[in-house]
């Protein structure tokens, strides 16, 4: 699905990471595993090109990826193609970036500038998939930012979810949830049909969902 070759990451003289291999199988859970600072993060960013938001990144070595149908390395994408990869290759980080929006308009906003079909019904589905329906279907009207740490994480979660996107790159998911909830979320994400690849500090969810593991 994605073929890691060689890469390397730097800001100026700050180095990142180098030399970074890495074979994501398609359909399949990767959990990256590493301490705090050695990229883990900034190697999600680099695989749906968010990275290229910060400034003058200098990055080496290969990202492969079937883009529009031809194998092509993402780091040669030019500006005016990344929209189209950022719908295929989703980023969902620990931190969430809600919108000043109600629950409902964070993610009818997102589906509208997407331009998805039906997105009405899919945001129950959505919200309903994150263990989120039950608890925000009376509010869904309510300031986003009045959820709670969890509820926000599910939120953006389920944002990710409209799209359907080929290749999921999750962020510590369920830092903020309670055991319980982290379980429901972990099996909910080994039955998608689809790419994942998650950074994790949790061993049991290293353990639970891992088909790979790569240790920074």
């Amino acid at each position: 699905m994605v073929t890691i070759n060689n890469l390397s990451l730097s800001f100026e003289d700050k180095k990142i990471f180098e030399n970074i291999n890495l074979h994501i199988e398609k359909n399949k859970i990767t959990v990256i595993i590493g301490p705090s600072g050695v990229g883990k993060t900034s190697l999600l960013l680099c695989l749906n090109q968010m990275i290229k938001h910060d400034a003058k990144p200098i990055i080496k070595g290969q990202i492969l990826y079937t883009f529009k149908g031809i194998k092509t390395d993402l780091n040669s994408l030019k500006e005016n193609e990344l929209y189209e990869l950022r719908k295929e290759i989703i980023y969902v980080s620990q931190h969430p970036d809600l919108l000043p929006l109600s629950i409902y308009e964070n993610l009818a906003f997102f589906a509208k500038a997407h331009n998805i079909p039906n997105y009405e019904e899919k945001i129950n589905e959505v919200l309903k998939k994150v263990y989120l329906y039950e608890e925000v279907k009376d509010n869904l009207y309510m300031d986003a930012s009045k959820l709670s740490g969890g509820q926000q994480q599910r939120l953006i979660l389920a944002r990710a979810f409209l799209l359907n996107p080929k290749v999921l790159l999750l962020d510590e998911p369920t830092a903020s949830l309670n055991e319980e909830l982290a379980l429901k979320i972990e099996k909910m994400l080994q039955n998608q049909k689809m790419t994942i690849v998650i950074i994790s500090h949790f061993k049991s969810q290293v353990k639970n969902l891992a088909d790979k593991i790569y240790r920074f």
